[in-house]
């Protein structure tokens, strides 16, 4: 456990799932349980820290342009604020609770398609990246393991707001919708640990 004046600073590589807002599916995304990875680094006082974590996971969006199976691949990355807080600690084990709020980047691969436009030249249409806010909160567990490095394990909800369109009968609705993710992170971290008003 953390003593409450040390201050400290860890610096981590994160694992686990991804489980995109199933609503994503309308817009012919891939939303089934995918790998995501990334790395963070906090630094705090004794039961708090705050920092920064940089995330990336994939998956595809099918186009049905030039052909009705084409895709292109979505990289989401995102570069977060972290700050996080001790609950309680039982049996050595810190219960965290954590929230977040920063960038969210959506590039696609390949970034255009070419529509046929009846025998001319074909019309190019982009795939431009989306950027967007986004934020979350979740719960964690954090448990020395040997020297200086410490495992844990959360689970956090993100949400997030993107433009989209889609047909109504004839007509193209264009709105603004929330979105939101499910992620389980598993990371192994390195962590310094020194009692404030040592030297």
């Amino acid at each position: 456990m953390t003593a409450p004046h040390a201050l400290w600073l860890s610096l981590g590589l994160l694992g686990g799932p991804a489980l995109l807002d199933p609503g994503l599916s309308d817009y012919r995304w891939n939303v089934t349980p995918r790998s995501a990875w990334g790395a963070q680094a906090l630094a705090g006082l004794g039961p708090w820290g705050a920092g920064l974590r940089a995330t990336r996971t994939r998956t595809t969006q099918t186009l049905g342009i030039p052909d009705p199976g084409s895709a292109a691949r979505v990289d989401a990355t995102t570069l977060e604020w972290v700050g996080q807080g001790r609950l309680a600690s039982i049996a050595g084990v810190e219960m965290l609770a954590s929230g977040s709020a920063g960038w969210l980047h959506l590039g696609y691969t390949p970034d255009h398609v070419d529509v046929p436009s009846g025998g001319g030249t074909p019309l190019t249409v982009e795939l431009a990246p989306v950027n967007e806010w986004i934020a979350g909160a979740g719960l964690g567990a954090r448990r020395a393991i040997a020297g200086p490095w410490v495992a844990s394990v959360g689970v956090e909800r993100r949400f997030f707001s993107m433009d989209t369109a889609h047909r109504s009968g004839t007509t193209i609705v264009m709105e603004r919708e929330r979105f939101g993710d499910w992620n389980a992170r598993f990371e192994l971290a390195w962590r310094w640990t020194r009692m404030k008003g040592t030297s």
